[in-house]
């Protein structure tokens, strides 16, 4: 090619013959792909679906398989457009790309995609169709994303974590979307506390990597609640305005504070998790190992001791920061229509049993919540032969 390239006439080169060699490329590559999906015998799925930025939807297909020589490989396929993400659909395209690289479906013995129904379904999901028709082709959701979907749950049901999450990504946009707030919190930074990390900005799609966000916003606590202040004073804007002082308000209450300091205690756990088992040579009895001891990490922070501690050290720092003490609510009598027996209400009897319920609700969901998502019979069936070929390879 770069022979003919370098003609100084005829070359060919137009639009039409550019995109016909670029296909014929494609296609040689994907042959030599089927060729060896078929030599190495067996292999996986795995299919998601995206939109891109014309709003079209686009199915991303990937094939996993094993060489002789024990080397995994996972080969794009391609792109698929198609006009909905119906499980039909996503099967016939599933199916046609076999047949089009001449792959039979027979040697198929996993599936992997992610826990929406279309594709988990017990009945009418992708997994449920392949399955009827492989039976061999066990399906498996990926673990970092199910332990993200774990993690979303747990802080949208806990209220003051989604609440504290909530404002940390307000601060977020007010900060980086303004490359003047950001170089007046770099330099209050560098006056009150040059030692300490940076802001980190709060990611809105994984909840993974939210632990560092909130360890910047308790090391920086001091500086940000000045960064508001000198921001408020030369901010005309009236919008922006009410931003700031929504923010500045929510940074002075001790329930944004206990908020960011339980976020960080419990997300620290799964962003640990998360970045272990991503790790390529992570075996599946390894995995859940690793998860079991993640959560038993979890329980013992559910002790009367672990609590005590972590609420002293959250009034030890109130004398350096400009936080509000913990106050009870008011106290509100339950509507009648929501009255299921005679009992009176109940009401936390101080500040340190209120905040106690939270801290053990906040721990409760996130343990079950993994739990839930973590119990997957098709990781089961994974483990069980790992565990065989292991006891197989000690005789």
């Amino acid at each position: 090619m770069l022979k003919w390239l370098e003609k100084k006439q005829d070359k060919f080169t137009s639009a039409d013959t550019q995109n016909e060699m670029l296909q014929l490329m494609a296609l040689k590559i994907l042959r030599d792909v089927a060729s060896n999906i078929r030599e190495n015998g067996y292999f996986s799925i795995m299919v998601d679906e995206t939109t891109d930025q014309s709003n079209r939807v686009q199915v991303v297909i990937v094939i996993r398989h094993v060489d002789r020589d024990l080397n995994v490989h996972e080969d794009f396929i391609g792109l698929c457009m198609v006009p909905s993400i119906k499980a039909t659909t996503l099967t016939n395209v599933i199916l046609d790309t076999l047949i089009r690289m001449n792959i039979s479906l027979n040697k198929c013995r996993g599936q992997c995609y992610d826990g929406a129904s279309n594709m988990s379904g017990a009945k009418k999901g992708v997994a449920a169709n392949i399955t009827r028709k492989e039976a061999r082709a066990i399906y498996k959701h990926c673990y970092g994303h199910a332990l993200n979907l774990a993690v979303g749950d747990t802080v949208k049901r806990s209220k003051v974590m989604r609440d504290a999450l909530d404002t940390v990504f307000e601060m977020s946009k007010l900060i980086k979307y303004s490359p003047r707030r950001d170089t007046i919190l770099e330099q209050l930074k560098r006056e009150m506390a040059p030692d300490t990390p940076g802001f980190r900005v709060l990611c809105p799609t994984r909840w993974t990597v939210r632990a560092a966000s909130l360890n910047s916003v308790l090391k920086n606590y001091s500086v940000l609640q000045s960064l508001w202040k000198t921001c408020y004073e030369c901010t005309k804007d009236a919008e922006t305005r009410s931003r700031i002082i929504g923010v500045k308000a929510q940074m002075q209450s001790f329930d944004f504070h206990f908020g960011v300091s339980l976020g960080y205690d419990i997300l620290r756990h799964t962003d640990n998790l998360s970045r272990t088992l991503k790790t390529k040579e992570l075996s599946a009895a390894e995995g859940q190992h690793i998860t079991e001891l993640s959560l038993s990490s979890l329980s013992e922070m559910r002790k009367e001791e672990s609590f005590n501690t972590f609420w002293e050290s959250l009034n030890n720092k109130l004398d350096d920061l400009d936080v509000n003490e913990p106050t009870l609510p008011r106290r509100r009598k339950m509507p009648k229509r929501f009255e299921t027996g005679n009992a009176p209400p109940e009401f936390a009897a101080s500040e340190e049993d209120l905040y106690r319920q939270q801290y053990f609700e906040a721990l409760d969901l996130v343990v079950n919540c993994v739990k839930d998502r973590f119990d997957q019979p098709g990781y089961q069936v994974y483990r069980h032969l790992e565990d065989v070929l292991f006891e197989v390879c000690a005789w």
